[in-house]
């Protein structure tokens, strides 16, 4: 199972950003769960720097923002082009209420091999209308998601039936298998099994999903501050399985620790000027828990 990065439509970095079709004022935050979803994938799979920002722009200049809607569902094939990823719509007629077709079968298939699925959900668990989600795995009869404007426990794991009988269209993402070996190298070190490591270490309910709970008991961590606490080794963990050199996984945040945290802080948490500090309910470990 290979876990894109996760962003929400709702970060204070973009939520208000623009996002509309001519003769509207529309926002990401508001609209954006589509060009949302595929920044996660874009951003993980060939180019840090994308945000929802970068989507939703290309988006509107492309002509792909609905007027008082969403997004067209002719956007994901060529946005995902315009990066060299391979995007199939796997369905061209509505599935809702249905728990069987083709493209659920082709869907089921390409997440058992560690790509990815986009599906416009209908009404129920994920929205009251339409909104956008990215799927990254499955595993014993449940999906596990990215949603661009939840981590709501439900909405981040929930089984394929439910998902199955309440998706309405679906797009199949290909996950190259050069990144998939990339990401198998510690293939027991999930960000499921990060999420666990981290609970387990400041005392929060071990369940693998990040919410509230687990954020307000995370500590600020630093090469000079909590330096030695037991939550440093799953950071220098899930930081070198993210590509960002920590050094050996010796539980003391020293130096590269320093160095690889600010790396990230630039990169996914956008921050200007990264100061090598994950800051107790802050920013950075909200991005490193998958919460924004």
């Amino acid at each position: 199972m290979v876990k894109p990065i996760c962003y929400l439509q709702t970060d204070s970095r973009w939520k208000n950003a623009n996002y509309s079709a001519k003769g509207e004022r529309k926002t990401i935050g508001s609209s954006g769960c589509g060009p949302t979803a595929a920044a996660m994938a874009i951003a993980t799979l060939k180019d840090k720097s994308v945000t929802p920002v970068t989507t939703a722009e290309w988006s509107m200049a492309h002509g792909y923002k609905a007027f008082n809607q969403g997004t067209y569902y002719t956007y994901f094939v060529p946005q995902m082009a315009a990066y060299g990823i391979t995007c199939k719509k796997l369905n061209a007629s509505n599935l809702y209420g249905k728990s069987s077709s083709t493209a659920h079968t082709e869907a089921l298939n390409a997440l058992k091999r560690d790509d990815w699925v986009i599906a416009c959900m209908g009404k129920g668990n994920w929205t009251s209308s339409g909104h956008f989600i990215l799927l990254y795995g499955y595993e014993n009869g449940y999906v596990y998601i990215n949603d661009p404007a939840s981590t709501k426990a439900s909405r981040v794991k929930n089984t394929w039936a439910l998902f199955a009988k309440q998706v309405k269209y679906m797009w199949s993402i290909a996950v190259p298998d050069s990144f998939k070996k990339a990401s198998s190298a510690n293939p027991s070190y999930t960000k499921i099994q990060f999420i666990k490591d981290v609970q387990k270490a400041i005392g929060a309910k071990v369940d693998g999903i990040a919410g509230t709970e687990t954020l307000s008991k995370t500590i600020t961590v630093s090469r000079t501050i909590n330096s030695r606490h037991p939550v440093v080794k799953p950071l220098q963990k899930y930081l070198n399985v993210q590509g960002y050199d920590c050094g050996a996984v010796d539980g003391i945040a020293g130096a590269k620790f320093d160095a690889s945290l600010k790396a990230y802080q630039k990169n996914l948490v956008g921050m200007r000027y990264p100061d090598g500090e994950a800051t107790k309910s802050g920013n950075t470990w909200k991005c490193l828990l998958g919460m924004r």
